[in-house]
């Protein structure tokens, strides 16, 4: 046990949440076995002349009672009592409210001094008027209906010397009972206080103290599985637990509580009391199968069906019927819950969980306390074994925290472990990917620029060549001046290939006509010597002014266009146009030649337009081809 405590306190170190709650849950628990141990092993008090007096009970003999208020004492119909505790129900079936108890008893003392003697009562169900020598010395508060509820109570009086008799005395005790309770009187002892007090005091431990514990410790173990299934959620077996001990509490607190409760009569109690039973037995079971991970609907609904059947039968059964209602109703519930101890054993072997082990030996070990219970409750003899289950659950929480606990701690190591290899692996993964893009990255790179180059050099160099063949295709004799024109040409493409490739601060023309003068200065004299007319629309100004790589594009697909017209098109009219319209750039270039299929741009089978279209492309404008027979456009649109 100190081993398991010890390995409990180590675990709750991890779980700071808990750590309070624990430490709580132990004081109480201890507290509970030195109270019990100190009482259990109290140390007699010597005797001292009070106990030279002695008191002797020689006849105990009762009579029924009328049941009225301020009934008087009856003188006749008396009947001996063999031995206390009595309950006249067997007697006096239809006789349940009243009856009238007289107990004679001689009072010696060798000497002339006489000493008070104590009174102690085991329990009186329900409420009493209490006589000495005709003398009243005691009366419940509460004599009518509803009246006060002392059947779990033990009391004692001090009985003065100078109401004793040397010789014969006599007690009268006037019961008042209730119809759905065997009432009676319990034990009675009369002596000296030396001799009554540890008496008193054993009896007031069994049924006041330890019940009081009973009911503070259910409640610390309902508020300790409401705050882990608060942090565990998936747990629902602590929410029923915690319903349960809410249940078992209010049961134990409604047969405690001596007063009237919410003003209601004593049939409505005994009538609540009953219920809460039912549905405590409910909940113990559906708690203990969801401990288990198991559902049972068909069982679970039929219990439900018999808390609803047995709480209408009890709230609507007439009066007269009650007692025998609530006995049978009682025996079905104990029987539910003595068939829930002795199943449970096979269920917990059914769901292989570790702690359902230890619970269904806990049940197991209920099944002798139910039946010795059950016995006190339907005959009111013996003694009530409930209270001292309070720490056998109390350490069955313990327990059950400890090792899933330690069970979490492991696995939270376990997956720490795990995760801690996880991540070495994934930053291993990471690094040798990181290091494959970044080299993807570079050969994209140079790949990108090479694509680049040779679309410029295309565009650029390829279309200068173009027009130079063209000029000295149409000369037979070609000047000294006319080459080095030609040369330079080519030389100025080429630095301007150069250039726009590798400089970071190309500018924007101040305007369309700038942007257009050297691309319309190149392909003048080509359309001249070919007969082609040209007509060149550009706007003044810029609206918006575009970005210097839009310009370089403009560019570029005009002269890739220019130059297939004079390759391939046979036209005689070009109409090159660039104009703004509100934030799009907008270059349409439109002949009258023979036209050519525009799927082939599509298909890649003809570099130069797909060079135009993938630069277009690259700055999210739109390129667009319509050609027949006759006529060609092709329209570029960039947003500004």
């Amino acid at each position: 046990m100190a081993y398991m405590l010890q390995q409990y306190v180590l675990q709750v170190q991890t779980n700071r949440s808990l750590k309070k709650i624990w430490v709580c849950h132990c004081f109480i628990f201890l507290f509970f076995i030195f109270f019990f141990i100190s009482k259990t092993n109290a140390v007699p008090i010597s005797p001292t002349i009070q106990d030279i007096c002695t008191a002797k009970i020689e006849k105990i003999s009762v009579a029924q009672g009328s049941g009225q208020t301020g009934e008087s004492f009856p003188q006749s119909g008396w009947r001996s009592v063999e031995k206390l505790p009595d309950y006249w129900s067997k007697e006096w079936k239809n006789n349940q409210k009243s009856a009238w108890y007289s107990i004679d008893w001689t009072y010696l003392c060798p000497t002339n001094t006489h000493t008070a003697q104590q009174l102690v009562i085991e329990n009186i169900n329900m409420a009493a008027q209490i006589f000495l020598n005709d003398e009243l010395i005691y009366q419940d508060q509460y004599l009518t209906d509803p009246v006060s509820r002392n059947w779990h109570l033990p009391q004692q009086w001090l009985l003065p010397a100078a109401s004793l008799k040397s010789g014969k005395n006599q007690l009268i005790i006037h019961v008042i009972g209730v119809p759905t309770q065997k009432a009676g009187l319990g034990r009675l002892y009369i002596g000296s206080p030396q001799k009554m007090q540890p008496i008193y005091q054993h009896h007031l431990t069994e049924k006041r103290t330890l019940t009081i514990l009973n009911i503070m410790i259910n409640l610390v173990i309902a508020l300790l599985c409401i705050l882990v299934w608060l942090f565990d959620r998936r747990n629902k077996s602590f929410i029923w637990f915690s319903i349960l001990g809410c249940f078992w509490t209010m049961y134990l607190i409604i047969a405690m509580y001596p007063k009237p409760i919410f003003h209601l009569n004593n049939l409505q109690v005994d009538q609540l009391h009953l219920i809460v039973f039912c549905f405590y037995v409910t909940f113990s079971c559906i708690a203990i199968w969801r401990f288990a991970k198991q559902k049972f609907i068909v069982v679970e609904r039929a219990l439900w069906a018999f808390v609803a059947i047995s709480s209408m039968t009890i709230l609507f059964t007439p009066e007269h019927f009650q007692p025998v209602i609530h006995q049978v109703i009682f025996v079905l519930a104990v029987l539910i819950f003595v068939l829930k101890c002795i199943t449970y054993p096979y269920i917990a072997y059914r769901s292989k969980v570790p702690e359902g082990y230890f619970l269904a030996f806990v049940q197991i070990s209920f099944l002798p306390i139910a039946f010795n219970d059950a016995y006190y409750m339907m005959t009111l003899e013996g003694s009530v074994l409930s209270p001292y289950t309070a720490p056998i659950t109390s350490l069955f929480i313990g327990f059950v925290l400890a090792l899933r606990l330690s069970n979490n701690a492991k696995r939270i190591e376990n997956f720490n472990k795990t995760l801690e290899d996880t991540v070495r692996n994934a930053q291993s993964e990471l690094s040798t990917l990181l290091n494959q893009q970044h080299a993807l990255a570079l050969d994209n790179v140079k790949l990108q620029e090479r694509i680049h180059l040779a679309q410029d050099l295309h565009d650029g160099i390829g279309g200068s060549i173009v027009r130079s063949i063209i000029l000295v295709d149409h000369h037979e004799h070609i000047e000294k001046q006319q080459m080095l024109s030609i040369l330079k040409l080519l030389r100025n493409d080429l630095r301007q290939v150069i250039d726009t490739s590798a400089s970071l601060d190309t500018k924007t023309p101040e305007n369309p006509i700038l942007w257009v003068a050297s691309i319309r200065h190149r392909f003048v004299q080509i359309f001249e010597e070919m007969d082609i007319q040209s007509t060149w629309t550009v706007a003044p100004t810029w609206v918006i002014t575009p970005t210097p790589l839009q310009c370089l594009t403009l560019l570029r697909v005009a002269e890739e266009a220019l130059t297939n017209i004079v390759k391939h098109s046979h036209a005689n009219r070009v109409e090159v146009k660039l104009q703004q319209h509100q934030q799009q750039l907008i270059l349409e270039i439109h002949d009258n030649g023979q036209g050519f299929d525009p799927l082939l741009v599509q298909q890649g089978f003809h570099v130069g337009l797909q060079s135009m279209q993938v630069r277009v492309q690259r700055l999210r404008g739109h390129f667009e081809i319509q050609s027949i027979p006759t006529s060609t456009l092709i329209r570029v649109i960039l947003y500004l």
